[in-house]
């Protein structure tokens, strides 16, 4: 695409009426638009039931998240122009229920988080101030390369288990695990670990990958994983 001169694209967009997809003759200002834009230029000028979530715009908040031509991404931050097509395909994230069009029930994404218990507990619950990690303190690097998740769901989508294995745990929530079971703040601590060693968690993960192709702050989500499996062979768990 010439970013100087407008041009056009073929919107497909999945819809959750029996399964269809609607084509639109979606114009395209510049190559930077972006997927989203498309997608409000229809809602406003071609049909105003077309259903989708966003909010940011600016890849902060992952509500936007979706499959663009076949790859999870952000659509406020998919340039049209980097796609290399006139005719993109946009679909709702997989292995999530489908609430209409593009919108996703995202529960059981977040319900990864509640069963495998992410949520840092405090080993100073009544201490009076912030207590922070220093340059240099043990396992903070390894802590900051894994952060940053926008909880946007895209791992999870992109995971080939999620959608075939009931009750399995997403690199998300894992991702989540293997931070907070390294945190010297966190009370659990390597207790934690007990809550993905199992054949729904961190033992079913093959490593292939797909979750850290489509994060869209790049956490290294393979990598963490590993190290992940390589805490889980050295702890002594129930």
């Amino acid at each position: 695409m010439n970013e100087s001169k407008p041009t056009r694209i073929t919107l497909e967009v999945s819809r959750s009426t029996a399964g269809a997809a609607s084509r639109f003759d979606v114009p395209v200002p510049s190559a930077t638009s972006r997927v989203l834009d498309a997608l409000l230029y229809v809602r406003h000028h071609l049909d105003p039931t077309l259903g989708f979530r966003y909010s940011c715009r600016a890849g902060m908040c992952g509500s936007c998240a979706v499959v663009v031509n076949g790859k999870e991404a952000l659509a406020c931050q998919t340039a049209i122009g980097t796609l290399g097509t006139d005719h993109v395909r946009v679909s709702p994230l997989r292995a999530l229920p489908v609430l209409r069009d593009l919108m996703c029930d995202m529960a059981p994404f977040f319900d990864t988080f509640k069963r495998s218990d992410a949520a840092m507990r405090a080993k100073e619950p009544d201490r009076k101030t912030l207590r922070t990690m220093p340059p240099g303190a043990p396992h903070r690097a390894a802590i900051e390369a894994q952060n940053g998740c926008l909880t946007c769901g895209a791992c999870y989508s992109a995971c080939e288990w999620s959608a075939t294995r009931p009750g399995y745990l997403g690199p998300a929530a894992m991702n989540r695990i293997f931070m907070l079971s390294l945190d010297e703040r966190d009370a659990p601590g390597r207790s934690r670990l007990a809550t993905v060693a199992h054949e729904s968690g961190a033992l079913r993960c093959h490593g292939l990958g797909n979750c850290s192709a489509v994060c869209p702050v790049d956490i290294p989500l393979r990598e963490g994983m590993q190290k992940l499996k390589g805490l889980l062979a050295t702890e002594d768990l129930p």
